[in-house]
Formats: C-alpha cells, sequence, structure tokens
C-alpha cells in the first residue's frame, strides 16, 4: 500500500508490504525491514529497523497532523493515502480559491497581519492562531480585497469560525 508521508513540509511516498511478522517499508529508495510492538496504547512503539531498535512516542495533533518524537527530536507530520493525496493535490485556479478565511483549528488569534480595504496576495499571511502553544500562520487562499474581519487580537476562535472574508 502507498503512503505519503509529509515530514517537516517535506514530502515522503511509502510503499508498505507485509514481510513475514513484520513490513517492508521503501522509501526515498530506501528499503527497510520493520517488526512493531506497542509499548502504550497506540501512543508508544517499539520498532525494530534491519535489527536497529527505535523507540517512538506518537502525538495526535488537531487535523490530520502526528507529532513523532523519535531519539529525541520532534517531527511533525502528516500521513495520507493514495487517495487523499490525489484529492489534495488537485490545485484550484487561484480565482477560485476560498474567499473566506476560517480558523483551521480551536485558539486564540495572536495578530491580525491585515486591515479591512486592504488588497492581499494568494499566500499571503492574513493572522497568526496560536492554538496548543503553537503558532499558525493562516494564508489567503486567493489574491483580492479584505471585505471584513470578524475576529481580533486576543480573540478566542473555534475551528471553522470565519476570521477573514476576501472579495
Amino acid at each position: 500500500m502507498k503512503y505519503h508521508v509529509l515530514v517537516e513540509g517535506r514530502h515522503v511516498e511509502v510503499d508498505v508490504s507485509r514481510e513475514g511478522a513484520g513490513l517492508r517499508l521503501v522509501a526515498d529508495g530506501r528499503s527497510v525491514h520493520v517488526d512493531v510492538g506497542t509499548l502504550e496504547d497506540g501512543r508508544a512503539y517499539s520498532l525494530l529497523l534491519d535489527g536497529r531498535s527505535v523507540d517512538v512516542a506518537v502525538e495526535e495533533q488537531p487535523g490530520d497532523r502526528l507529532d513523532l518524537l523519535v531519539s529525541g527530536r520532534r517531527y511533525s507530520t502528516v500521513v495520507l493515502g493514495e487517495r487523499e493525496w490525489l484529492a489534495r493535490s488537485i490545485q484550484p485556479d487561484t480565482d477560485q480559491g476560498e474567499r473566506v478565511v476560517r480558523a483551521v483549528m480551536t485558539g486564540i488569534v495572536r495578530e491580525v497581519l491585515v486591515a479591512e480595504g486592504e488588497t492581499v496576495t494568494a499566500g499571503q499571511t492574513l493572522f497568526i492562531l496560536e492554538a496548543m502553544k503553537m503558532e499558525n500562520e493562516v494564508r489567503a487562499g486567493v489574491a483580492g480585497t479584505v471585505l471584513k474581519l470578524s475576529a481580533a487580537a486576543g480573540q478566542t476562535v473555534t475551528r471553522g469560525d470565519a476570521v477573514v472574508e476576501i472579495g
């Protein structure tokens, strides 16, 4: 089965197949046999990678993100199946992008970087949302003019709340 893993923003395609009592992973031209042991229900695992032991802690984050703690280092990841990857890979025409920019998770608006009436470009950071002690830059999907701001700095928003409307 093929998976697409985004690690710290880098895309890695991983083929996974059963091999004996374990798995065979092929990624970036490298092949490795993996035996998996569960240490803590879905949150900690002991992996045997071609005979080398590695412990991995898994922390679920909002949305589809997983944080992996491997040998004292944290990796922010997203794992997508082939179908999900293809769906995300379809890039809409920038004129047809989302005109209502919503909070991607529940948190506090730390800073609003635009004002009503201001012209913005696709990809421009509109506001910074803090959730779980992490700051997330929320960007415009389209170019246009800011028609309405529905939240201010310091305000708590819930996932899905409209924050900026672009016309």
